[in-house]
C-alpha cells in the first residue's frame, strides 16, 4: 500500500508539473503571439500609407509635367495660353482632388507634422495654380508679351512642387522608418516566442527523459545497431554497386561482396586473393594503375574507367570509384565502388557514330569529313606527301527523285555510296556531305595523277545500270578534285573542291576538274559582279539592243526579240550570259526582268509609232523566278498600262524547263497573262524536256526552234526531217514557228520551204539598236503602188 500510495502521489506530482510547464508555455506564446500581431498590424498600417505617400509623389510628378508641358506649348507658339489652360485645367483638378484624397488618407493613417506639413503644402499649390489659371483666362497672360511672366510664374508652381516633393519625401522617410520599426517589434517577439517556447519543450523533454528506465534506453540502442547492421549488409548485397576492397601492397582481391557474381558471373570466394589485374583489360592496365597510385598518394578519391573480364569471355566497361582507406580499421586498404556502365558506353558509342555519319548511306558526314581533311592537311605539311578531295554531285539526280519518289532516290543514294567506298583504299574516306553529293578524302597521294586515276575509278563504278524500283537505271556524277601538300586550311580545301565540282558540271555529265586558282579568281569575281549589279540598274548601265525577227514569206520585219546588254564602267560591254545567272541567284533578276520588260515595250511603242498595219511585235525573255513570282502577270499588266503598247505586240518567251517543274503553278500564271492578250512562246524548244504534249495542254502561241536543229538543217537530212516534223506538229496546234540562228540563205529557203513563218539569226542582222531596226524595218518594206 504505502508503494502504491507513493507512486500516486509521484504520478500527481508528474501530472502538475506538466500542467505547469503547459500553462507557461500557453502564456507566453500567447503574449508573443499578441505583440507580434500588435506590431505587423503597425507594419502593414506605415506601409499601407507609405503607399499612398508614393502615390502622391506620382500625382504631384504629374502635375509638374502638365505644368511644365503647358508653358513649353506656349512658348513654342503651339498653343495659346488660354487654349493650354482650357486643356489642362480638367487634369489639373482630377489631379489635385486625387493628391488632396491621399493626403487626408495619410493625414489619418499616420498623423504626424510630417503629414501636416504636405496638407500645407498642397493649400499653397492650389492656391498658386487657381491664381495662375485665373489670371490667365482674364487675359494677362499671353505670348508675345508675357512670355517671360509665364515662365517666371511657372518657375513658382515648379518651386511649390519642389517643396512638396521634399515634404512627401521626409513624410515617405518617416513611414519607412515606422514600418522598420514595427517589424523589428514583430521580428524581436517571434525571437523572443521561439526561444521561450524552446525552453519550454527542453523542461519537457528533460523531465521526459528522467522518467524513461536506462534499461529500455539500452535495449532500444542495441536493437538499432542490429538493425543498422541488417540494412547496411542488405544495401551492400543487393546494390547496383559493387565494393571491393585491394589489398595495396600487392594488388590482391582482400574482399568482395556476393553480389559480384551478378555483375561478373563469377564465385567471389574465387576473386578473393586473386591479383586484381588478371580481370582488367591489357590495354586499360595502365589508366587503372595510375589511379589507383593517385588514389594512395594524396588523392582521397579518383574516378578510373576500363574494362573486365565477364565469366563469358567478354569485356564489360565499368566506372569505379577509387578511394585510400588503407587507415580505416574495417577496410585496411583501397576502397573501389564499382558501376557496370556497358549501356551508357554503347548509347554513347551510337550518339558519336550518329553525330559523325549520315544516317541514310552510313558513310562519313561533313562533320567528320572536315575533321580528317584538317588532320591530313596537318600530317602532309610535314610529310613528302599531299592529300587529295574529291566532291562527286550526281547528275540530273532530281529527275529520279521527281519521276520514281523520293524512296528510289534514297536507295539510289544507298546503291551509290557503297560503289564509292568500294573502290577506296584502306585509311581513305568515303563521305556523304549532303544532298546527292559524296566526297572523299585520299590521305596521302603523290601527285595530281593518282589522285585523278582514283577520280577515273570513281566514274567507272558508277558506269553499270542500278537495278531501282524495278527498272534498270544509269547514272553519272560531275567530279571537282583538289590536291594539297597541306598548305591550305580545311575551309579552303572545301571551298576549292566545291567550285572544281562546279567546273566540272559545266563542262557536262560526267567530267572531272582539277582545281585551279583561276577558279577562284572566277568565284570571287561573279561575287563582286554579282555586288555591282544592285547599281547598274540606278546608273544606268543597262541597255537593250534587239535581233530582229523576219517573215520568211514575206521578207518584212516582224518582230525582233530585246536582248539586255550591260556597259560596265570597268569591265566593259558585257553579254547576258556573263550576269543573268547572277541575278537569279542574288534576286535581282525580278526587277531586272521588270526593267527589261518596260523598256522594251517603250522602245517598241515608239518605234511603231506611225506604222499603223506594218507594226512589229517586241519579244522579251522570262526567268523562271519571274514566273514564280505571283506578281508578275499584275507586273505586266501594269507595264502594259504605262507603255501603252497592244497586249498583242508582246511576246513572252519561257524555257521548256519552266513548263514542267510546277506544272499546275505554271498553267495557272500562264492563264492570267493570256488574259491580259499577250503572247507566249517556247524558247530554244528541242534542248530541254521535249515533251510535245505540254504544247497542246499549256497556252502557246509561238514555237521557237533551238539553232542547234536549224545550223546543219540544209546539210543533214536526218535533222532536216526533224525540223519538218516539229513545223508541221506546230502547225497541226496552231502554233507559229520561228527557226532561230539563221546563218545562210540555204537555211532560210528550206526552213521556208517547210513551212515555218518566221526566223531570225546573223543571216538577217546581229543585235542592233531599235533605231537600227527600224531602219532595217523600212529597208525591207516592199515600196508602195
Amino acid at each position: 500500500m504505502p508503494r502504491k500510495r507513493d507512486a500516486i502521489r509521484a504520478g500527481k506530482v508528474g501530472l502538475g508539473t506538466w500542467l505547469l510547464v503547459a500553462v507557461l508555455l500557453t502564456l507566453i506564446v500567447g503574449s508573443m503571439v499578441l505583440v507580434s500581431e500588435r506590431a505587423r498590424r503597425d507594419a502593414d498600417i506605415a506601409r499601407d500609407a507609405q503607399v499612398k505617400v508614393e502615390r502622391l509623389r506620382t500625382a504631384s510628378q504629374q502635375f509638374r509635367l502638365l505644368s511644365v508641358d503647358g508653358v513649353n506649348a506656349v512658348l513654342a507658339k503651339q498653343k495659346s495660353s488660354k487654349e493650354v489652360a482650357r486643356e489642362a485645367f480638367p487634369r489639373g483638378t482630377e489631379l489635385f482632388d486625387e493628391m488632396n484624397s491621399l493626403v487626408r488618407e495619410v493625414r489619418s493613417l499616420a498623423p504626424g507634422p510630417e503629414a501636416d506639413a504636405v496638407s500645407r503644402r498642397m493649400n499653397g499649390l492650389y492656391l498658386a495654380a487657381l491664381g495662375f489659371y485665373q489670371a490667365i483666362q482674364a487675359g494677362r497672360y499671353d505670348f508675345g508679351r508675357t512670355s517671360s511672366q509665364i515662365f517666371e510664374r511657372s518657375q513658382v508652381l515648379n518651386g511649390i512642387l519642389d517643396q512638396l516633393d521634399k515634404d512627401v519625401s521626409a513624410l515617405s522617410a518617416v513611414q519607412e522608418e515606422q514600418a522598420r520599426e514595427a517589424n523589428d517589434r514583430a521580428t524581436l517577439a517571434i525571437i523572443v516566442g521561439s526561444v521561450a517556447g524552446a525552453v519550454a519543450l527542453l523542461i519537457m523533454a528533460l523531465l521526459l527523459g528522467r522518467l524513461r528506465r536506462r534499461s529500455q534506453l539500452a535495449e532500444s540502442i542495441r536493437d538499432l545497431e542490429r538493425r543498422s547492421e541488417e540494412r547496411i549488409r542488405a544495401l551492400v548485397e543487393h546494390a547496383g554497386d559493387v565494393v571491393v576492397v585491394i589489398a595495396p601492397e600487392d594488388d590482391t582481391i582482400s574482399w568482395v561482396p556476393s553480389s559480384v557474381e551478378r555483375m561478373f558471373g563469377v564465385d567471389p570466394e574465387r576473386l578473393v586473393g586473386r591479383p586484381i589485374w588478371e580481370a582488367i583489360h591489357p590495354d586499360d592496365a595502365g589508366v587503372v594503375r595510375a589511379g589507383l597510385e593517385r588514389c594512395s598518394t594524396g588523392h582521397s578519391r579518383d574516378l578510373i574507367s576500363a574494362r573486365c573480364r565477364h565469366r563469358n569471355g567478354s569485356w564489360i566497361w565499368v566506372e569505379a570509384v577509387a578511394e585510400d582507406r588503407t587507415g580505416d580499421p574495417a577496410v585496411e586498404g583501397l576502397l573501389l565502388s564499382v558501376r557496370d556502365v556497358s549501356e551508357r558506353k554503347r548509347l554513347e558509342d551510337r550518339l558519336r557514330h550518329q553525330a559523325y555519319h549520315d544516317s541514310l548511306t552510313g558513310l562519313a558526314n561533313r562533320a567528320l569529313l572536315e575533321n580528317r581533311v584538317e588532320t591530313a592537311l596537318e600530317i602532309a605539311a610535314s610529310a613528302e606527301h599531299s592529300v587529295a578531295v574529291l566532291y562527286l554531285d550526281l547528275d540530273d539526280f532530281k529527275t529520279i527523285n521527281d519521276s520514281l519518289g523520293h524512296l528510289a532516290g534514297d536507295e539510289m543514294l544507298r546503291a551509290v555510296g557503297g560503289r564509292v567506298a568500294s573502290v577506296l583504299r584502306p585509311g581513305d574516306l568515303a563521305s556523304r556531305p549532303g544532298g546527292d553529293e559524296f566526297a572523299v578524302l585520299l590521305r596521302e597521294v603523290d601527285d595530281e595523277r593518282a589522285a585523278l586515276a582514283v577520280a577515273e575509278r570513281l566514274l567507272s563504278v558508277l558506269k553499270p545500270e542500278f537495278l531501282m524500283a524495278g527498272r534498270r537505271l544509269t547514272i553519272s556524277a560531275s567530279v571537282g578534285m583538289v590536291v594539297d601538300q597541306g598548305n591550305s586550311t580545311v575551309a579552303e580545301v572545301m571551298r576549292n573542291v566545291d567550285l572544281a565540282m562546279y567546273a566540272a558540271k559545266e563542262q557536262g555529265s560526267g567530267q572531272v576538274r582539277l582545281f585551279e586558282e583561276g577558279l577562284h579568281r572566277r568565284a570571287v569575281d561573279r561575287l563582286e559582279l554579282g555586288g555591282e549589279l544592285h547599281r547598274a540598274v540606278d546608273q544606268d548601265e543597262l541597255f537593250l539592243e534587239y535581233q530582229p525577227i523576219m517573215d520568211l514569206a514575206a521578207g518584212r520585219v516582224a518582230g525582233m526579240e530585246a536582248l539586255v546588254r550591260w556597259q560596265h564602267p570597268a569591265r566593259g560591254r558585257l553579254a547576258p550570259d556573263q550576269f543573268i545567272s547572277l541575278a537569279e541567284q542574288n534576286g535581282m533578276i525580278i526587277g531586272l526582268g521588270t526593267w527589261v520588260l518596260r523598256e522594251a515595250c517603250t522602245q517598241a511603242v515608239a518605234l511603231n509609232a506611225g506604222r499603223n498595219g506594218d507594226s512589229m511585235y517586241v519579244s522579251v525573255n522570262v526567268s523562271s523566278r519571274q514566273l514564280e513570282d505571283s506578281a508578275f502577270p499584275s507586273e505586266v499588266a501594269r507595264v502594259l498600262e504605262e507603255t501603252g503598247i497592244e497586249p498583242a505586240r508582246l511576246v513572252l518567251e519561257l524555257t521548256e524547263s519552266m513548263l514542267v517543274e510546277d506544272r499546275v503553278t505554271t498553267m495557272a500564271q500562264l492563264l492570267r497573262l493570256k488574259d491580259l492578250g499577250v503572247r507566249l512562246a517556247v524558247d530554244d524548244f528541242g534542248v530541254g524536256y521535249s515533251v510535245l504534249s505540254y504544247l497542246q495542254e499549256f497556252p502557246i502561241d509561238h514555237l521557237k526552234i533551238d539553232r542547234s536543229f536549224v545550223e546543219k538543217i540544209h546539210t543533214d537530212a536526218e535533222r532536216a526531217q526533224l525540223v519538218e516534223g516539229v513545223i508541221g506538229l506546230a502547225d497541226r496546234l496552231q502554233l507559229r514557228v520561228v527557226a532561230e540562228g539563221i546563218e545562210h540563205a540555204e537555211q532560210a529557203s528550206a526552213l521556208r520551204l517547210m513551212g515555218a513563218q518566221y526566223g531570225q539569226g546573223d543571216l538577217f542582222s546581229e543585235p542592233v539598236t531599235a533605231a537600227e531596226v527600224a531602219a532595217l524595218a523600212d529597208a525591207a518594206r516592199p515600196p508602195a503602188d
